[in-house]
């Protein structure tokens, strides 16, 4: 499912490069007022990894840079997506409850809430990405490394997370996909607390089961999904 909030700044909201960590938290903040938030915040579902099974993308509005600064002016939205009901249903009962969301030091006034569930077919899509795809190892001794799209060791990893969330969430064995990053490909580089994260903005063919291809565009593709990473728009 997917709900995007329409939401506006009297004064306008003026945020940092970085922002990923505070809007996560504003939405863990959302659903704790729902009471909510323990399960997705402090657990998740767990196999090898912890998934959180939702993903939000980037803040869309009129805006301006200044100084390391987005300064947005007007409507500004914010979508988030889940395979679970139950996860949308707690953020659109907070925001209508109480309809406002911190960021940083400003409130944003949530001006309109809309709820959706796309549905796929079996087949063949093309999606752009909303917001970057995070594609990592951990080494041995702690380490990461981060794949780019050029790597073979990309598109494996991708595909070896979607299996991975895939049983974590459902029980289930995950059905097969193919995942064919397109050239152009846009390195982004996000701070999230104290780290810094590869991601790469770009298009993306993806085909598979009508299921396997709403699974991914309801928890993101890649990993980090939880922190703002992977979320896919289709190209109509």
């Amino acid at each position: 499912m997917q709900i995007i909030l329409t939401m506006c700044a009297p004064d306008g909201l003026r945020i940092p490069f970085n922002y990923n960590h505070q809007l996560q938290s504003a939405i863990y903040a959302k659903l704790a007022e729902a009471g909510a938030s323990d399960f997705y915040h402090d657990g998740g579902f767990r196999s090898a990894h912890s998934y959180k099974a939702f993903v939000f993308g980037a803040l869309n509005g009129r805006h301006t840079v200044a100084e390391r600064h987005f300064v947005f002016d007007g409507e500004i939205t914010l979508e988030i997506r889940s395979p679970f009901f139950d996860f949308c249903d707690a953020v659109q009962r907070s925001a209508e409850l109480s309809p406002c969301i911190k960021l940083f030091d400003t409130v944003l006034e949530i001006h309109d809430i809309s709820v959706g569930n796309r549905h796929f077919t079996d087949g063949e899509y093309r999606f752009r990405t909303n917001s970057p795809v995070c594609v990592f190892r951990t080494e041995p001794d702690g380490n990461t490394t981060y794949f780019s799209p050029d790597s073979p060791d990309f598109t494996e990893y991708l595909l070896l997370n979607f299996r991975n969330k895939f049983a974590a969430i459902t029980g289930k064995d995950a059905p097969e996909i193919v995942i064919s990053p397109q050239l152009r490909q846009r390195k982004i580089v996000t701070k999230f607390k104290d780290t810094w994260v590869n991601g790469w903005k770009g298009n993306y063919k993806i085909s598979g089961s009508g299921q396997a291809l709403e699974f991914l565009y309801n928890t993101g593709l890649g990993a980090k999904n939880s922190q703002g990473f992977g979320l896919l728009d289709v190209i109509e």
